[in-house]
C-alpha cells in the first residue's frame, strides 16, 4: 500500500490491528480560545472562559426575528408557563437557558461543561456561553454563574425544570453558594410544546421541532446531542477542543431556538385564529396557519385549563381541516374520531345535548371505527334518546348496534363487562317499552 494512502487511512483512523494502532500518532492539543472567539472571565476563584456575540433583534433564527418575543403578552407567557409569577414581568428580564453536561441522566455526579445564557438588552440579543476548559476551573464557572443569573427574572428552557436547573443547582450547592436559580419563575417549553405537536409529530424533541415548526435548519457543524458527553470526555482526554467548537454550535442554536420556539407557542396558544370567526386560517409572517392535528391538540390544552369556548373552536377547526374545509393537512382518521368524541363531551357537559346528538351520530357512523372498537357513540345515542328525547325504540336500537359490535371483540375482560352494561341497559328498554305498550292498550 503506498505510503501516502496509509498515511490518509491511519488519519481517518482505518487501522489493521493493535500493532497498527500503536502506532498512530497522539492528537495534536488544540485550545478552545484558538478555535473560537471567548475571554477569559475572573473571579475569585480563578478564571473561566466566555463565548459572547450578540444578534441583531431583527435576526431571524427560522421562521420568526428574535425581537417577536418581545411582542408577546407577558400575561399569554404566564398562562403558558401556569406561573401567575410572570404576568407583570418585562419580558426583557427572561434568560433563555441551555447546558451541555457531562451525562445525560442528571444527578449530583453530572457537570454541566457548558452553560448558554441568552438575553435581549440594548444591544440586541446576547448569548453567553459559559464553557468548562478543565473540570478544575468550575468553582470560576459556578461563581460567575451566580454574578450573571440574579440579573434575571425568569427562566426559559427546555426541559429545564427537571433537567438543566437541577443539575447547575447541584453544582452551587456543592460550591457552598445559594443556587440563584431558586424560586425563579420558569417558562418549561417541553410540556406546552407537547400538548400543542404531539398529535402532529412522532417526537417532540427540540432537534425534531426546529424542523418541522421553527423553520430552523441547522449546519453541519452541528453535533447530535446524545454524543456530546463522549465528546467531552475524549477532549479531556487529549486536549484536542475542535469538537468542543461544534458543541459550542450545537449550544448555541438551541439557545436560538428556545426564543423562536417560545414565541410560536404563546401565539398559537393566544390566538390562532385568522379571522374572527375562525373559518379559515391565513398565513402570515412566522405563522403557516395550524393543521387540524395541532387544533386538536390545541383544544386538548384550551379544555384542560377550563377555556371551554375556545376548546370547542379548536375542535370545530380541527373536523372543519378533516373535511377539506381550512388550510392545511387532513385530519388523520383516528383524531377526527377523537375531535368528535372530545367535542360531543364538551357539548355534554354544558347541556347542549342537541347539538352533542349531532357528532355522537357522526361518531357513530365513522367506518374507520370499524377497527378502533368504539362504541361509546353508539351509548350516548342511547342515553340521548332515551333521558332527554324519551324515544325508547331509537335507543334500543343503538344499544343492540354497540351489543353487535362488541360480539367481535376478543374474549376478555373488556369484552365481557361491556357486554354485561349493555345488555342491562338493553333490559331496562326493553321493560319500559312493555310496560309503555301494556299503559296504551
Amino acid at each position: 500500500m503506498p505510503e501516502d494512502l496509509r498515511q490518509r487511512l491511519r488519519e481517518l483512523g482505518v487501522v489493521r490491528g493493535m500493532h497498527e494502532l500503536a502506532t498512530l500518532p497522539p492528537r495534536r492539543r488544540v485550545a478552545i480560545e484558538d478555535l473560537v472567539p471567548g475571554s477569559f472571565h475572573t473571579t475569585s476563584r480563578g478564571q473561566c472562559f466566555v463565548v459572547e456575540a450578540t444578534y441583531p433583534p431583527d435576526h431571524l433564527h427560522g421562521n420568526l426575528p428574535l425581537s417577536a418575543f418581545l411582542d408577546l403578552p407577558a400575561e399569554t407567557v404566564a398562562q403558558v408557563a401556569q406561573d401567575d409569577a410572570l404576568a407583570g414581568m418585562g419580558l426583557r428580564r427572561a434568560c433563555f437557558l441551555d447546558t451541555e453536561t457531562t451525562g445525560l441522566s442528571g444527578g449530583t455526579g453530572t457537570m454541566a461543561f457548558v452553560v448558554g445564557l441568552g438575553y435581549f438588552d440594548d444591544t440586541g440579543f446576547r448569548l453567553c456561553q459559559y464553557f468548562l476548559r478543565d473540570p478544575g476551573d468550575e468553582p470560576a464557572m459556578v461563581e460567575a454563574l451566580a454574578e450573571h443569573l440574579p440579573e434575571f427574572k425568569a427562566l426559559v428552557s427546555f426541559n429545564g425544570r427537571a433537567f438543566d436547573v437541577p443539575i447547575l443547582e447541584n453544582r452551587f450547592i456543592l460550591a457552598r453558594i445559594p443556587p440563584p436559580t431558586a424560586g425563579v419563575p420558569h417558562l418549561d417549553l417541553l410540556h406546552p410544546a407537547r400538548r400543542l405537536w404531539r398529535y402532529r409529530l412522532h417526537s417532540c424533541a427540540l432537534s425534531d421541532l426546529e424542523p418541522e415548526v421553527l423553520g430552523v435548519l441547522r449546519e453541519q457543524d452541528d453535533v447530535p446531542g446524545g454524543v456530546i458527553p463522549h465528546l467531552y470526555r475524549d477532549y479531556l482526554r487529549t486536549g484536542d477542543a475542535r469538537e468542543m467548537k461544534r458543541v459550542l454550535y450545537h449550544n448555541a442554536v438551541d439557545v436560538l431556538s428556545l426564543v423562536t420556539l417560545a414565541t410560536r407557542l404563546c401565539r398559537a396558544f393566544a390566538n390562532p385564529w385568522a379571522d374572527p370567526e375562525g373559518e379559515s386560517h391565513e398565513r402570515d409572517e412566522g405563522n403557516e396557519g395550524l393543521n387540524g392535528a395541532e387544533f386538536y391538540g390545541l383544544g386538548r390544552w384550551y379544555e384542560a385549563k377550563g377555556r371551554l369556548a375556545e376548546a370547542e373552536r379548536a375542535y370545530r377547526a380541527a373536523l372543519r381541516q378533516s373535511s377539506g374545509q381550512a388550510l392545511g393537512a387532513d385530519l388523520a382518521p383516528d383524531l377526527h374520531a377523537k375531535a368528535l368524541r372530545d367535542l360531543g363531551y364538551l357539548l355534554k357537559r354544558a347541556d347542549r345535548r342537541d347539538e352533542a346528538f349531532a357528532f355522537w351520530q357522526q361518531l357513530a357512523l365513522e367506518a374507520a371505527l370499524d377497527t378502533a372498537d368504539h362504541v361509546l357513540a353508539h351509548v350516548e345515542l342511547a342515553k340521548y334518546f332515551e333521558w332527554h328525547v324519551e324515544n325508547l325504540a331509537p335507543a334500543a336500537g343503538w344499544t343492540r348496534a354497540a351489543l353487535a359490535r362488541v360480539e367481535n371483540w376478543p374474549t376478555g375482560e373488556r369484552r365481557a363487562v361491556t357486554m354485561a352494561g349493555l345488555r342491562h341497559r338493553l333490559a331496562r328498554l326493553e321493560r319500559k317499552m312493555d310496560r309503555a305498550v301494556r299503559q296504551s292498550a
